[in-house]
């Protein structure tokens, strides 16, 4: 069991002012079996945004949602949330695995050489001690290179390069296992240390999810806080908007993550 505290924060700034922006934030961590917000604070700030007009909700795959709509002209959004979590894999609980994760998404569908690659793999044994060779396997096809992919990457492209960032590795094992027979998500959230938000990816076995971090070629244990899961990054990106005017937008992101005392 640990108890984690955390914060994380985001700007996104527009190129010109837009109006009529209404957005969809996944910035809190997901409720469920095995870690449990104990307090929080959310502060989301953009033209004249009052916070009664927000709401939280849950989206299709259980994650937490901030939904909002900002009217008026304004050139930026900020949000930023902080609080503690306990973290104890000790109570998740079993439950069903929906057949979407076992399943191609549009963005972990193969290539034929990522099927050629899979069968090279000893597929043999038990489904976690599959998952864990997989996981290996990525992380070290890859190289760990900042800005040669981006969020519409697929697991196809990035394999095919052979480098690219934690998105990148969380699709390409997940399509891997799901053609080993392993259903599995793609996880969205943030790991104890500081930097950006990470990616990772968790299988179903027995009905347990299990996490697995090809990037850092480590289990995804208590030390990370998962805010979203889904089939791959398109279901649970942790902002996403739609605005009226003619701007692009540049986004700047930080985390940080440690034990509380």
């Amino acid at each position: 069991m640990k108890k984690l505290e955390f914060e994380f924060s985001s700007c996104l700034t527009f190129s010109a002012s837009v109006t009529d922006h209404a957005f969809l934030l996944r910035c809190l961590p997901r409720l469920a079996a095995g870690q449990e917000l104990v307090s929080h604070d959310v502060l989301i700030s953009g033209g004249k945004l009052p916070m009664e007009s927000l709401a939280k909700g849950r989206d299709s795959f259980g994650n937490t949602t901030i939904a909002g709509w900002i009217a008026e002209e304004h050139d930026s959004l900020s949000y930023a949330v902080s609080g503690v979590v306990l973290r104890d894999d000790r109570k998740k609980e079993r439950e069903e695995c929906s057949p979407c994760y076992r399943y191609d998404s549009s963005m972990t569908k193969p290539s034929p050489e990522m099927k050629a690659f899979v069968h090279q793999l000893d597929l043999k044994g038990e489904p976690l001690e599959v998952a864990e060779r997989i996981a290996d396997a990525v992380h070290a096809w890859f190289s760990y290179a900042p800005g040669t992919t981006d969020v519409n990457t697929t697991a196809a492209e990035a394999f095919q390069s052979k480098s690219g960032v934690c998105q990148d590795y969380a699709h390409v094992f997940i399509s891997l296992a799901r053609m080993a027979e392993i259903p599995a998500r793609y996880v969205c959230g943030l790991p104890k240390g500081e930097g950006a938000t990470h990616a990772w990816a968790e299988v179903w076995q027995d009905g347990i999810w299990y996490g697995y971090d090809p990037t850092r070629a480590c289990h995804a244990d208590e030390g990370y806080i998962v805010l979203a899961v889904g089939r791959d990054y398109g279901d649970c990106p942790t902002e996403r908007g739609v605005f009226k005017g003619n701007a692009f937008q540049m986004q700047q992101s930080f985390m940080q993550v440690r034990n509380c005392s």
